[in-house]
């Protein structure tokens, strides 16, 4: 079992190509599916233009699904079979089925799915629906059916308004089913479930029958987004957190709240949602909402060739409360130049933070919760609590590192000596820095408290010291780790790569620029675990060897906007080894 959930994993690092491709690469929003699309859905993906789906999957590890994998999925469908579980023999079937298809690059015979690819996901109240356009659709289905045959999963041919369909029934109990609908129209695959919680008139729009009353075209939602965040026009996804919040407090008709107090009803638990449905909360959870509506994310640029892709992805937790976002811009702090740097360096990350401005946020944060006027009795109560509480004490926790704007760790590469009983660093090329206002100031704080450093000068030249002359680092090889001054950066580093970041510290001026950064290259860090297993004896399954073959870079920067909190990312992929 353990290798299929790895199998599982496997099949996930190829879906993140849809993940990106669901920020797509191209212009315009505009699409006529988009009809079909409740505009109050709670959650939408998309990829609005043809996205190189098969071309991508080439840059994959040819041999990331086994045989083993094969034997893993054949001994728990057997399983499933003997415990009589139907619907876990179906699903897995089908994931046997998806494997298979990965590993021989059978997309087209097996799933339909062409050259290119679009595809919508979305809900109607609380049923979900993906929408795919195949080169042949009709694959997909076929599949579908060999997967209930194999598992004894009935299905019917139907139709609604004209529209014919198929419907695998999953008992769920002596009482009570679900059904999995598959249909096409226009080369259009549909997928969604249909149960007792909604009606044909749900079901007849998610086939895309009839079109929505008020669709997301309509509400130029998609293309508000995009001009708004200047992405490329290809797509975009979100959720809706204004929809989820008038759901649960039903302070007006919609597919969703009436689904939930039918799932609610069906479980026993019809008054759960009371509490939130008085007019205090009616009123004062929308409006909280309505200050965090949504997170969105898009894309600015996506390029798949034969040899590589790169995507460059946003997602924005978007707020319109501009006070609080006002609080948290002024904790941002400096994150160095080098920690997003994916093309060098096996990992960094670093954390910008202005340690002195966490306690004014924490009161702001602590005084608007706490003098809101409400009248939702389920957040009276939580207000009333957190008055008991005192933000002020964090001001003497921050006091003595006042002046701090951020810290980060690189490491640009290390070697293991994994011949001994517990493993140990022979060399390591990493850098360590901590910007401050005053970084002498600091460390004049520190001798303090360390008494180790008691003597210890340190030159403000960006001249270095022996870490080993005020506390041995134990580790074995070339570590001899040095301490500087570089700026306003105490750095900490060893090797030739960190010794030039270092001293290109000294020209970074100390900006507010985010509050987090990061970089990775995953290849090189895989072949360390590689390298640790095989030292130890461990079998690692073949998946795994196969994921240490994908190369693959990534840089992440998350920082505070007048649209919310924002994280940037920027991945590579090419051939795999």
């Amino acid at each position: 079992m353990k290798k299929v959930l790895i199998g599982g994993a496997v099949a996930a690092a190829v879906a993140a190509g849809l993940y990106y491709s669901n920020q797509g690469a191209g212009g315009g929003a505009s699409m006529a599916e988009l009809d079909y699309v409740p505009a109050d859905t709670v959650f939408f993906a998309s990829q609005l233009k043809p996205f190189p789906y098969k071309q991508y999957a080439q840059l994959l590890p040819a041999d990331m699904m086994s045989s083993g994998t094969d034997e893993e999925l054949t001994q728990a469908i057997e399983r499933a079979k003997a415990q009589g579980n139907v619907n876990a023999v179906f699903f897995f079937e089908l994931l046997n089925q998806y494997e298979s298809s990965v590993r021989d690059g059978s997309y087209t015979q097996t799933w339909g799915i062409g050259n290119d690819l679009r595809y919508l996901g979305y809900a109607i109240g609380l049923m979900p629906v993906m929408r795919a356009e195949l080169e042949q659709p009709q694959n997909f289905i076929n599949t579908l059916k060999k997967a209930a045959d194999n598992a004894g999963v009935s299905y019917a041919d139907e139709s609604l308004n004209s529209q014919s369909y198929t419907r695998f029934t999953l008992a769920l109990d002596d009482s009570s089913s679900v059904a999995i609908i598959a249909a096409i129209k226009d080369n259009w695959l549909t997928v969604t479930l249909d149960s007792e919680f909604n009606n044909q008139d749900d079901l007849a729009l998610a086939l895309a029958t009839e079109k929505a009353q008020t669709s997301l075209n309509s509400s130029n939602r998609v293309n508000d987004y995009i001009n708004k965040y200047q992405w490329d026009g290809s797509s975009i996804s979100y959720v809706n957190f204004e929809a989820l919040a008038s759901a649960a407090v039903a302070d007006k008709p919609s597919r969703l709240s009436s689904m939930l107090d039918a799932i609610l009803t069906k479980m026993g638990q019809a008054q759960a949602m009371q509490a939130l449905r008085t007019p205090g909360c009616k009123a004062d959870i929308p409006a909280i909402a309505a200050k965090w509506p949504a997170i969105v994310s898009g894309t600015s640029n996506v390029k798949v060739s034969d040899s590589s892709a790169d995507f460059d992805a946003d997602i924005v937790i978007e707020s319109t409360d501009k006070d609080i976002l006002g609080a948290l811009q002024t904790v941002r702090g400096f994150v160095p130049s080098h920690v997003t740097n994916k093309d060098d360096g096996l990992f960094s990350v670093g954390y910008g933070i202005d340690v002195g401005k966490l306690a004014p946020l924490a009161n702001t944060v602590w005084s608007a919760f706490t003098q809101a006027e409400f009248t939702c009795e389920p957040l009276m109560m939580a207000q009333q609590q957190a008055k008991q509480s005192n933000p002020m004490a964090m001001a003497m926790a921050t006091g003595m590192a006042a002046g701090v704007k951020g810290i980060s760790i690189s490491v640009q590469n290390v070697v293991m000596d994994f011949s001994g009983y517990t493993p140990q660093v022979s060399d390591i090329d990493a850098l360590v820095t901590l910007s401050a206002d005053d970084p002498t100031t600091l460390i004049n704080t520190a001798k303090g408290l360390v008494p180790q450093l008691a003597q210890i000068e340190i030159p403000s030249d960006g001249t270095p010291i022996s870490m080993n002359e005020i506390m041995p680092v134990p580790a074995s090889g070339n570590v001899d780790a040095q301490l500087a001054i570089n700026g306003q950066h105490i750095t900490v580093y060893n090797g030739e790569k960190s010794t030039a970041l270092a001293a290109d510290m000294s020209s970074q001026a100390m900006d507010a620029n985010g509050v987090l950064g990061m970089s990775l290259q995953f290849a090189p860090m895989m072949d360390i675990v590689l390298e640790a297993a095989a030292s130890t004896g461990e079998e690692l399954p073949p998946e795994i060897h196969s994921l240490a073959k994908q190369n693959m870079k990534l840089s992440l920067t998350t920082d505070i906007t007048d649209n919310g909190i924002e994280m940037k990312s920027e991945t590579n992929i090419s051939k795999s080894k």
